[in-house]
């Protein structure tokens, strides 16, 4: 992982919940910015989901599981979910070990049924793909949870008023007025180098009326996803609000920003509109 390491113990302990915040935003930082470390991350889940599958957690491990995977009934639900299609593949491998093969399942099962052969194998083909949907849509819905909250945490952290007073390696900044999505004023363009770590906007506020708060949401022209900013506050000039966000994220395409400001009641006012494009 880059010159940052972590053991695979730490990770255990981190996906439990069981390490102070330092460490927690040390490694939520390698899961944003280091492939290899997100990687690492997603199978550590992995190995601890089986592991509570097959009840090798301490007792406070597996509270601390529950806590975390469980406390939902989405949740509970998966869980049971997974462990069934577990204990039946568990099931057919000691039937495999006692001498009985896949043949002679799908023999006892076309007996039972009366079905003729060209049926069974259609039936056998459609319940292990059937699993293995199962499989592969909880280890994506739970990957997909962990990497959304990661990137929230993350976000946030990039956008704390005392981070925006420092500036780190890696830092481009880009400019934007509003107006360019309708047409109005030059199209700004980021373009990122081999070292750009984050991307901080700066944008102009034009409206007279200024705002306690202001939120933020970016989307990717011809995507449907969007990303939604933590709440913003202007700089001392009152005309300016700043946002951060990792560079990884902004791939090439063009980009439109819609900058709303929020009263102190949670109110929303007007909207400005910024548009820019990413290369690099």
């Amino acid at each position: 992982m880059k010159e940052e390491t972590v053991t695979d113990a730490a990770l255990r302990q981190f996906l439990l919940g069981d390490v102070d915040d330092e460490e927690r935003q040390r490694i939520e930082s390698l899961f944003v910015t280091d492939a290899q470390a997100r990687e690492r991350i997603l199978t550590a889940e992995q190995d601890l989901v089986e592991d509570y599958l097959e009840d090798s957690l301490t007792a406070a491990d597996k509270e601390r599981f529950l806590d975390l995977y469980g406390s939902t009934s989405a949740q509970r639900q998966k869980l049971r979910i997974t462990k069934s299609i577990k204990d039946w593949a568990a099931g057919e491998q000691k039937a495999a070990a006692a001498g009985s093969s896949v043949s002679s399942f799908w023999g006892r099962l076309t007996a039972r049924l009366g079905l003729k052969p060209m049926f069974v194998i259609p039936i056998a083909a459609t319940a292990l793909i059937a699993i293995v949907i199962a499989l592969v849509w909880l280890n994506s819905r739970t990957g997909e949870r962990n990497r959304q909250a990661a990137f929230n945490q993350e976000l946030a952290r990039l956008n704390e008023p005392e981070r925006l007073r420092e500036t780190p390696a890696g830092l481009i900044l880009l400019t934007l007025r509003p107006g360019s999505v309708r047409g109005v004023g030059a199209q700004q363009e980021l373009v990122k180098a081999a070292d750009t770590q984050i991307v901080e906007l700066r944008l102009v506020w034009n409206q007279k009326e200024h705002y306690p708060g202001y939120r933020a949401i970016i989307r990717r022209v011809g995507s449907n996803e969007s990303l939604t900013l933590p709440p913003l506050h202007a700089d001392n000039d009152g005309n300016t609000i700043r946002l951060r966000i990792s560079a990884h994220v902004l791939t090439r395409g063009v980009y439109q920003v819609e900058l709303s400001g929020t009263g102190a009641d949670g109110s929303t006012g007007p909207t400005e509109e910024y548009q820019f494009t990413v290369s690099g």
